[in-house]
């Protein structure tokens, strides 16, 4: 079995690893999904997704965009990012991604020069 976690927004994949409101969590096995748990993202601080994906035990993250210390800290952890994938709806996601067919042509736009109010 394997636990695929993924950044959303309103069903779909969030352009944004760190702007997140909620996290998608499948377990697949067999090509089939087992479960589907959606939660809300942890309190947003330097690392703090990284740390609560590797508490879920999670195999796979599936990213659009993704700063380059969180992608560091999850492939440090063993954790497998997909980046670039193209946000669509949640669930078409991890069909594309049982089936190989992931959509990774996704261009960034964030100049990660965030600017908090």
């Amino acid at each position: 079995m394997i636990k695929v976690i993924m950044p959303i927004e309103n069903d779909r994949l969030c352009e944004h690893f760190g702007h997140a409101p909620k996290f998608a969590t499948y377990e697949i096995e067999d090509g089939k999904i087992l479960t589907v748990e959606i939660e809300p993202a942890p309190e947003h601080y330097e690392g703090s997704f990284p740390e609560w994906i590797k508490s879920k035990n999670a195999d796979v993250v599936i990213v659009a965009g993704m700063g380059p210390k969180a992608k560091e800290m999850l492939e440090n952890a063993g954790i497998r990012v997909i980046t670039n994938v193209v946000p669509k709806n949640a669930r078409e996601i991890i069909e594309d991604f049982i089936n190989n067919k992931l959509d990774v042509s996704y261009e960034e736009v964030c100049d990660h020069e965030h600017h908090h109010h």
